[in-house]
């Protein structure tokens, strides 16, 4: 039932992290992607590690929604209609909140939250969308479910993301269309994270993996949970936010 060949999915943040490794794991499955990503070079690293070659490319801003438009009208007549859709591009901006301003907090909104459902209404638009509907899957985050110090921005437009979504679910479901978010806890093998190590220290990551029971989980995990909610191993389900935390909220 994981049967994903010559389905056609489009992924935001595909230069990178989770983005590339469910375009690479889609890739194995046999599904014709259609990737975007600001960075042209990663976009290219990530095109060397995907299997098959009719996939589509596209260097560009998800927050451009006009040429995003464009880019999605030219595939749709290459490859048509699409019938499912991650959206992984993110941004995080790490400072407390005397040090905050509007113009962070709209940044993060912009990329988080704001684009996701921009793009999301694009993409379903009758003649891109496969009539017989589809998946929909947004990557939030655990911290958009629980609270954490010096990410405020960040937080809020994860939350936004998912209790969005829900809607959504509901909107769309008179075409079939299923809407999901998945929230990660920390990714090990992401830019984000990596970052986030050089800002606070090994001894800052050490200490919180200390809170996950399995540990940080990696983008192959949350990966494997689009691959679940794009199939129809998850037809029934919609609305729903998928926790992929190694059990950090369990607690």
């Amino acid at each position: 039932m994981l049967n994903l060949e010559n389905k056609k999915i489009v992924i935001t943040g595909a230069s990178s992290g989770i983005g590339r490794a469910c375009a690479i794991s889609l890739s194995m499955l046999k599904a014709k992607l259609i990737l975007f990503g600001r960075n042209i070079e990663r976009l290219e690293e990530t095109k060397s590690e995907l299997h098959g070659n009719e996939h589509l490319f596209y260097s560009q801003d998800v927050r451009d929604i006009n040429n995003f438009s464009i880019s999605i009208n030219e595939a749709v007549t290459k490859l048509g209609p699409i019938d499912g859709f991650i959206y992984s591009a993110g941004i995080q901006h790490s400072s407390p909140l005397r040090k905050y301003n509007k113009e962070i907090f709209t940044e993060q909104f912009d990329v988080n939250t704001v684009s996701a459902f921009e793009t999301a209404r694009i993409l379903t638009q009758k003649k891109n969308f496969n009539s017989d509907g589809g998946s929909i899957v947004f990557i939030s985050s655990i911290k958009g479910v629980v609270g954490d110090s010096n990410i405020l921005g960040y937080s809020a437009s994860k939350g936004a993301l998912i209790s969005g979504a829900r809607s959504l679910a509901i909107e769309l479901s008179k075409k079939n269309i299923r809407v999901n978010t998945i929230s990660p806890g920390m990714v090990e093998d992401t830019t984000m994270t990596v970052d986030a190590i050089k800002q606070f220290s090994n001894e800052w990551a050490l200490k919180s993996k200390e809170e996950y029971p399995l540990g940080w989980i990696s983008t192959s995990d949350v990966a494997y949970a689009c691959l679940f909610l794009l199939s129809d191993l998850s037809k029934k389900i919609t609305g729903t936010n998928l926790i992929v935390d190694g059990g950090f909220s369990a607690k």
